[in-house]
């Protein structure tokens, strides 16, 4: 099978034929297409002497099962699912995950969801589905989402809206893009200091706050704008948890594992919600296997707005 990896320590991530996963106890899938993410590179830049060879990039996809393993009842040969491959990769011909895998969930794709579709959903859906759990959000609330355009705030603010939530977004230089997601507000970082116009804005802080973008470097400033009980959810490891609490705020850090929704019944709740229109999938670029370094190297750069997949 072709597959994007890197084949050894030290070299940089390129095409290769790759023998076909083993499906032995396992589902083999093949993969139709596969969604971009910026884990994608950071994974990239993280292998080690001690990391797995061929190492296959990506882990959100969308596909059709070709082989189930003895036993299994719930899934078919033939059946569309949709998920997370992080053992096997997804920037391949072919994946497999064993049954009942917590590191690689899958779930069927609903009727009237495109395989596009499904794969733009699973890591910045369930993300910002369960950054959105944990902060508590709900109807009336002023909800801040910062770095709002990108895949997972797209996402968080149309479920913010959908929970009747008052959504407030920070941008750089796409406020139409937030505002049709479903933000009421809108600060962009390119015309000046956004915490201080939102403390002008709201002087008694808003309840929740999910910053995609500051680092442990800048995030405290959070702390300005965020009510006494208020929440934060950080998506990158940033908040430091214990100085949030000294200052009466309930922060959290979520991503990958540490996500409750990143199950079967998550992606199917994330699924649901596109067949039914509470979200849309963005998807503003497809690519063939062969451009995959230059589509990761584009989103590095931050040059991507909307969903970039790898058709396989």
């Amino acid at each position: 099978m072709r597959a994007f990896a890197v084949q050894t320590f030290g070299q940089a991530a390129a095409i290769h034929d790759l023998p076909i996963p083993s499906a032995d106890g396992a589902f083999l899938i093949r993969v139709r297409y596969a969604g971009v993410n910026p884990i994608d590179y950071k994974l990239i830049d993280r292998l080690t002497a001690a990391s797995n060879y061929p190492f296959v990039i990506g882990a959100d996809f969308a596909g059709v099962i070709e082989h189930v393993p003895a036993g299994e009842r719930d899934f078919r040969i033939g059946d569309r699912v949709f998920g997370m491959a992080r053992t096997h990769g997804a920037y391949a011909d072919y994946t497999a995950i064993a049954p009942g895998s917590k590191t690689d969930p899958f779930a069927p794709i609903p009727e009237g969801v495109t395989d596009e579709q499904a794969a733009a959903l699973p890591i910045p859906a369930i993300t910002a589905l369960g950054s959105l759990e944990l902060l508590g959000v709900k109807a009336g609330q002023p909800v801040l989402v910062m770095g709002a355009t990108g895949g997972v705030g797209g996402y968080a603010l149309q479920m913010a809206r959908s929970r009747g939530a008052h959504v407030i977004a920070t941008v750089r230089g796409d406020a139409d893009a937030a505002r049709l997601l479903g933000a009421k507000e809108v600060y962009d970082t390119k015309t000046g200091d956004v915490i201080s116009a939102l403390h002008a804005a709201h002087p008694e802080g808003v309840d929740a706050v999910l910053d995609l973008v500051n680092g442990k470097d800048t995030i405290s400033r959070d702390a300005e704008i965020l009510k006494s009980g208020g929440s934060l959810v950080s998506t990158i490891y940033a908040a430091d948890e214990a100085w949030f609490a000294e200052r009466k705020i309930k922060a959290h850090n979520i991503a990958g594992l540490t996500n409750p929704f990143s199950t079967r019944q998550g992606l199917s709740q994330v699924a649901s919600m596109l067949a039914d229109g509470t979200i849309t999938a963005r998807i503003s670029t497809i690519v063939e296997l062969d451009a995959a370094g230059q589509i990761l190297e584009k989103l590095r750069k931050g040059g991507l707005r909307g969903k970039a997949l790898i058709r396989l």
